[in-house]
C-alpha cells in the first residue's frame, strides 16, 4: 500500500556514545536524504527530514543499527509535533538547538515525557527560551567544538551543571578531551577519539602489541605459507579458540562443523585467513574499548562489499585495507610509523596514507560515511566504479549486522 513516504532509504550511519568506562551506552543515528544534487552534495529540508525519519527508523531498523542500546535521533519541530511510532526503550529524542519552548513544543514534549521517552537537548546553549525545555529534558549535550577556548567551555559547564541533568560531551576528538570532560562530571561522551591513537611522547610498544605487530608483518609478506599461519595458532591457544568459534558461528558455518585449525585454514583460504588472524589478534588487546573492534569489522566488511561492485577477485584485500586503517588506534602509533614496520605494497601504502587508487577511494568513502560526512565523498568517482549512494548505504547496514553476529560469536 502506498503511504506517500519516500521509497528510497536515507543515508544512515551511527556514532557511538560511551559511558565513563568506554562501554557503549547508545548510538546517535546520523542521516541524510540520499538524493544528490548537481554538486554532489546531499540535501534535505525540514518536512522531507520528518518523512525520511518516519519511513526509515522503524523499530527493526533502530535495533539493527544499535543492538540492545538506544539510538539518539535528531527531531525537527515537524517530527516532534507528529506521532512518534518508536519504542521508548529504543529511542532518545534529541531536540535540535533551534527549537524554542513554544506552547505546542512543550505540550508535545510533556506528552512524550509522560509516555516514558528520554529527551536530550542538542548543542545546548543557555538562553531565556530554554527554561521549560531544561525542565523536561533528561540529558544535555554540550558541543566542545562550539567554544572558542577551554576557559569559555569551563565557564559554561559550571552553569550547565546547576541544572542537575545528565551531561553528554560531544565532538570529543582527543583522549585528553575525554579525560577533561570526565573530570568535570560528564557521564556520556560522543566522538571518534576512541578510534584515534593515544600518543604519549616516549611511549614504547607494549610486549603484547609488539607480538601482534610482528605477526601482522609476517602475514603481509607476499611469500607467506600455510605453515606460517599454523605456527601462529600453535603459539597462541586463545587465537585458536577464537578462530574455531568464528568459523562455527552463524556468520560462517552454514551447518558444517570445523574442529581443527587445519580445517579452518583449508576452508577459509589463505587470503581470508590472513585478514582474520589480524583482527583476532587485535581483539586480544584488552585495554581498548570493544567498540573499536566493531568499527574495524564494519569498516573492513563495507570495503569488501563495495569492492565486489567492480572487482570480485581482490575483495579480501579491500577487507584488509579497512582493518589496517584501524591499526593506529589499536597500536597507539601514527600510521606512518606503523607502515615502516609492515611489508606492504605501494598500492596499499598509498591507499592508507593518501587514499589513492581504487583501494584509497573506497576507504575514503567508507570513512566519510562512517562519520556522516556524505558531502566529502567523491560520488562522481564512485559512480565510475559502479558504486551508487544506496550501494554504500546498504553495504554499511549489512556490515553492521554482520559485525554484530561476529561479536556475539567471538
Amino acid at each position: 500500500m502506498d503511504n506517500g513516504l519516500p521509497e528510497k532509504k536515507p543515508l544512515l550511519a551511527r556514532q557511538p556514545i560511551f559511558d565513563s568506562s568506554l562501554a557503549v551506552a547508545a548510538y546517535e543515528l546520523l542521516f541524510r536524504n540520499s538524493e544528490m544534487n548537481a554538486s554532489n552534495v546531499l540535501e534535505d529540508d525540514d518536512s522531507a527530514t520528518s518523512q525520511v525519519l518516519l519511513s526509515a527508523y522503524s523499530e527493526n531498523d533502530i535495533s539493527q543499527l544499535t543492538g540492545v542500546v538506544p539510538g539518539f535521533v535528531n527531531f525537527t519541530k515537524n517530527l516532534l509535533l507528529s506521532d512518534v511510532p518508536f519504542d521508548k526503550n529504543l529511542l532518545v529524542i534529541e531536540v535540535l538547538e533551534d527549537i524554542t519552548d513554544s506552547k505546542d513544543v512543550i505540550d508535545s514534549l510533556t506528552e512524550l515525557k509522560n509516555q516514558g521517552y528520554t529527551i536530550a537537548l542538542d548543542d545546548f546553549v543557555f538562553t531565556s527560551d530554554k527554561a521549560e525545555l531544561i525542565k523536561l529534558c533528561d540529558i544535555i549535550k554540550v558541543d566542545l567544538m562550539a567554544y572558542p577556548n577551554q576557559q569559555a567551555f569551563l565557564t559554561d559547564v559550571k552553569k550547565i551543571k546547576r541544572t542537575k541533568k545528565r551531561l553528554l560531551a560531544e565532538k570529543i576528538e582527543t583522549h585528553e578531551e575525554f579525560e577533561l570532560c570526565k573530570s568535570l562530571g560528564f557521564e556520556l561522551f560522543q566522538g571518534y577519539f576512541f578510534a584515534k591513537p593515544q600518543l604519549i611522547k616516549g611511549k614504547q610498544l607494549s610486549y603484547n602489541r609488539q607480538v601482534v605487530l610482528t605477526l601482522i608483518a609476517q602475514l603481509q609478506k607476499p611469500d607467506v605459507q600455510w605453515k606460517d599461519l599454523e605456527g601462529a595458532f600453535i603459539k597462541d591457544p586463545e587465537l585458536t579458540f577464537k578462530l574455531l568459534k568464528l568459523v562455527n558461528s552463524a556468520a560462517y558455518s552454514k551447518g558444517r562443523k570445523v574442529t581443527s585449525v587445519k580445517q579452518a585454514l583449508t576452508w577459509l583460504g589463505l587470503k581470508k585467513i590472513k585478514s582474520w588472524v589480524i583482527l583476532l589478534s587485535l581483539s586480544n588487546l584488552d585495554d581498548k574499548p570493544k567498540e573499536l573492534t566493531a568499527v574495524a569489522l564494519v569498516r573492513a566488511k563495507t570495503c569488501e562489499l563495495l569492492s565486489q561492485q567492480f572487482n570480485t577477485e581482490d575483495s579480501d584485500l579491500y577487507f584488509t585495507i579497512g582493518m589496517l586503517s584501524c591499526l593506529p588506534a589499536f597500536m597507539d602509533l601514527p600510521m606512518r610509523k606503523l607502515l615502516e614496520k609492515l611489508p606492504l605494497s605501494d598500492e596499499v601504502i598509498n591507499a592508507l596514507l593518501y587514499y589513492k587508487g581504487h583501494l584509497g577511494v573506497v576507504l575514503a568513502a567508507v570513512l566519510a560515511h562512517e562519520n556522516g560526512l556524505w558531502d566529502k565523498i567523491n560520488w562522481q568517482l564512485l559512480q565510475k566504479m559502479k558504486i551508487k549512494d544506496q550501494d554504500l548505504n546498504n553495504h554499511y547496514r549489512t556490515a553492521v549486522n554482520w559485525s554484530n553476529e561476529y561479536i556475539h560469536a567471538v
